[in-house]
């Protein structure tokens, strides 16, 4: 069956001696792997900056019926992307939040909220002028809502704390070492409020930009992404410094 769909560049991999395999996440099929034939030839049909991470792409394909390895037919940018690919801390976000994606996405079906949160998020990220070094932040946590354990509850006096592997801010520490104090809980519970568009304004030092983005990178291996390590987020924090 030949298919057409806008889709977001999670990961590549190389195949044979000039394919690659494509993981995307696509608005009418969800999370779909394509072959994607000669890209890696000195003449390539289609240009390897075709498939960075989170490129907007509209692609052909011929869709397998019992899934699997779907064959790419064309491609093109939906919509070319501006700043991303030639600005390092936009590149080394988008290569992180790439990861999360693929990493939590499971689902091979179609899902039009998701899809429209990511492709909206990625247009903000690469034009927004002053957006990057908080943006991963609130989009990590705003993901969440539509991967089903967004964290519950509310921070205040009356709830100071916030249990990360509960997922709910809580009155009292718990009696294990999964759990933020008062003043991060204060911070990650802001993020959770903020719009992707307003992340930037949210005033923080770096070091607590690192420890939000541990703190969340291990709310999702407590939820979600199932023992898988997101390894990317180390070189971001290392930018982020």
């Amino acid at each position: 069956m030949l298919i057409k769909t806008r889709a977001v560049v999670l990961d590549v991999t190389p195949y044979s001696e000039a394919s690659i395999i494509l993981k995307a996440y696509t608005a009418e099929h969800g999370l779909q792997s394509f072959l994607v034939n000669g890209v890696r030839k000195q003449k390539a049909r289609f240009p390897s900056n075709l498939f960075q991470p989170l490129t907007l792409l509209e692609l052909v394909a011929y869709m397998r019926k019992q899934g699997g390895l779907h064959r790419v037919s064309e491609v093109d940018l939906s919509p070319p992307l501006v700043h991303i690919p030639y600005d390092t801390v936009k590149t080394t976000v988008a290569l992180f939040l790439a990861e999360l994606i693929y990493r939590s996405v499971r689902e091979e079906e179609r899902n039009p909220e998701l899809f429209g949160f990511i492709d909206h998020a990625v247009q903000i990220l690469d034009l927004h002028p002053h957006t990057a070094s908080r943006f991963h932040l609130a989009f990590s946590l705003q993901l969440t809502r539509y991967l089903g354990f967004f964290p519950g509850g509310s921070h205040g006096p009356h709830a100071p704390y916030f249990d990360l592997r509960e997922g709910l801010f809580t009155s009292h520490r718990p009696p294990h070492p999964y759990v933020l104090d008062p003043e991060l809980s204060a911070r990650f519970y802001a993020l959770l409020q903020v719009d992707l568009e307003d992340a930037e304004a949210m005033r923080m030092v770096s070091s607590e930009r690192k420890s939000l983005l541990d703190a969340i990178i291990l709310y999702y291996e407590l939820h979600h992404t199932q023992g898988f390590s997101i390894r990317s987020h180390g070189v971001l924090a290392e930018l982020m410094a």
